[in-house]
């Protein structure tokens, strides 16, 4: 079963380029510092709230009220606002580095980092304890095998209290700090920590682990994968055996400074994270944000759009609505290849899925009860649509010679050679390069790559599609052959020199017409793409009767074939000009709910 794999981070509030190619949610997201003494101009960070939401843990270089250069702080909530920050005492804090508090799920054991203790191994290492209210008790040092003669900092702990995460420089890692983890065995040992592999740490710097109660969302900083400043929050999610492809938490949460210690209680509405950004009271200072969309961790929901007849898939476009905010928060398309697709979407709440197919409105359905780290399915069926799409772009060949219109096979290029100096020796957009010299090499090889992309068309249509539609076929209805075709940015100087005259639509449905002396443009060269990619599409179609497929013809001469000529203009989903000359090509069934079809015939020369 194919599956495509959607998974990944943006958010809403900012139009901007994501850095991830795949986008997880469009969530309103809002970041704000902490007011009050939280924040201060020195470094404050790592916050955690405890598991009655009361009270803000954190850590803090400030010099007032400190016991040496980082010190655990704590904030009481009164209503919605957090009180003044007190130092949480000589319990956890001493006159050296202290910090980076995290709480296993009973709010009592903790895990913290400390500087230069005496049974320490080297500069920082991992220690736990327990806190109670603002005591602090039971401080012991993680053994070897956990600790190092390296730096060993900023741990953090699962719910259940059976394994830690924590950032080292020790040797043995895959770039300058790692997040490595220990399990506790069934003998009350700590194992010997070991790295977590690609594609979490990088050759770069990981810092500053969080993750999920329910032990399957992994929360941390990077600056080793291109983002939006120096450090930046990802996600990724666990799915029983492996980690998968970090996900930049987008341009709201991330800035061009330094973000670390993401946390995001899981049932709390604001998520908090440190952030070196402008507009802050100095260094890192701890913002809040809402909603908190991260804290119950991620289930994996997989989306089927199929034919109710024949269970294919087929090409629609899917959105997902939060039912609470009525926000929709993702959208992709499907195709007539893929059979499932998978979207990560944040646990604990309630969705609505719906597909929607041109001419055959749309199917909805209700994700309800979602649980974190749990894997839910909705299947979404049109009835009595057969679809195939070929979209010829990812084939990454230029299906047109620069500035011309009829597709570049073999025999074409041959005679476009001999048209530019004959016929169409005006046209000065077609591009113009000598036979046997370097550029002519290049367009033979993509001839002959075209050509063979056509044959996977004319393969499948004359032996799986016109055959199927022909067995399958209602009396009214008729196939759809849309041919859709496309142009590069480059620029257009000169007029359409042929004699013969094409129309077109473009995507909003207008009709164009280009005859003999119009002036040229984009629009008018997609347009002539599709429709002499069209009658190159009806000749190979045509020719299959004379090797024994005779459906295409019997169908043509019935009236049950259309052709959908449509101009798509310039396309801007791919940097590279060659692979923007190119054409799309869809082949549905239409009028099966009652259209007579005609409509679609738009160009006359298929009647």
């Amino acid at each position: 079963m194919y599956k495509s794999v959607l998974l990944s981070l943006s958010v809403f509030a900012v139009l901007a380029q994501v850095v991830q190619a795949q986008v997880f949610t469009r969530y309103p997201v809002v970041l704000r510092p902490l007011e009050g003494t939280v924040n201060s101009p020195a470094n404050d960070y790592a916050p955690v709230v405890t598991g009655d939401r009361r009270t803000l843990v954190f850590t803090s270089y400030r010099d007032d009220d400190s016991h040496g250069e980082a010190d655990v702080f704590y904030a009481q909530r009164m209503r919605q606002t957090w009180q003044e920050a007190m130092n949480l005492g000589e319990g956890i804090n001493t006159d050296e580095n202290d910090g980076a508090v995290a709480f296993a799920g009973d709010g009592r054991t903790a895990v913290f980092a400390a500087d230069e203790r005496e049974d320490g191994l080297g500069d920082t290492d991992i220690y736990m304890c327990t806190i109670t209210g603002t005591v602090v008790s039971n401080v012991r040092h993680l053994p070897p095998g956990v600790n190092s003669e390296y730096w060993d900092s900023q741990p953090c702990i699962s719910a259940d209290g059976r394994t830690i995460y924590f950032v080292s420089n020790r040797p043995g890692g895959v770039g300058e700090t790692d997040i490595y983890v220990t399990r506790l065995q069934a003998d009350g040992s700590w194992s010997a920590a070991i790295p977590l592999m690609p594609p979490i740490n990088t050759s770069g710097s990981e810092r500053s682990p969080y993750i999920t109660p329910d032990g399957g969302t992994l929360y941390y900083a990077s600056d080793g994968i291109d983002g939006y400043g120096g450090f930046d929050i990802y996600m990724s999610v666990n799915d029983g055996q492996n980690w998968s492809e970090p996900r930049n938490l987008g341009p709201v949460i991330n800035s061009d400074a330094d973000e670390l210690f993401f946390f995001a209680p899981s049932r709390e509405d604001k998520f908090y994270v440190a952030s070196a950004r402008e507009g802050g009271y100095g260094g890192l200072d701890i913002y809040e944000g809402m909603p908190n969309i991260y804290g119950a961790g991620m289930f994996r929901l997989f989306v089927s759009v199929l034919d109710s007849t024949t269970h294919k898939p087929l090409p629609s476009i899917v959105t997902v609505t939060d039912l609470a905010t009525n926000t929709v928060v993702t959208s992709f398309v499907t195709n007539a290849y893929v059979t499932e697709y998978i979207e990560l979407l944040p646990a604990d709440r309630d969705y609505v899925v719906k597909a929607e197919i041109r001419r055959h409105g749309a199917k909805t359905d209700k994700v309800l009860n979602t649980y974190p780290n749990t894997d839910r399915r909705t299947e979404l069926f049109f009835g009595s649509i057969t679809v195939a799409e070929f979209d010829l772009g990812k084939y990454n060949v230029p299906f047109f010679v620069t500035g011309y219109y009829r597709p570049n096979t073999p025999d074409e290029l041959e005679r476009l050679l001999e048209l530019v100096r004959g016929p169409l020796a005006g046209a000065r957009y077609i591009e113009r390069f000598r036979r046997n010299s370097r550029r002519h090499d290049q367009y033979r090889a993509y001839a002959q790559t075209v050509e063979s992309i056509f044959r996977t068309v004319y393969t499948a249509g004359v032996e799986e599609i016109f055959p199927r539609f022909k067995s399958a076929a209602l009396p009214n209805e008729v196939l759809v052959i849309t041919v859709t075709g496309y142009a590069d940015p480059q620029p257009i100087i000169g007029r359409y020199i042929e004699d013969k005259t094409v129309e077109f639509d473009d995507l909003q449905g207008k009709r164009h017409v280009v005859s003999k002396g119009d002036v040229m443009d984009n629009l008018k060269l997609s347009g002539l793409r599709a429709h002499y990619a069209a009658h190159y599409l009806e000749e190979l179609f045509t020719k299959a009767a004379a090797e024994g497929f005779p459906e295409y013809v019997e169908l043509k001469k019935a009236g049950k074939i259309r052709y959908h000529v449509i101009g798509g203009d310039v396309s801007n989903d791919n940097e590279n000009y060659a692979v923007q000359r190119r054409i799309h090509i869809l082949i549905s069934r239409a009028g099966a709910e009652g259209e007579t079809g005609t409509e679609l015939d738009l160009n006359k020369d298929y009647k």
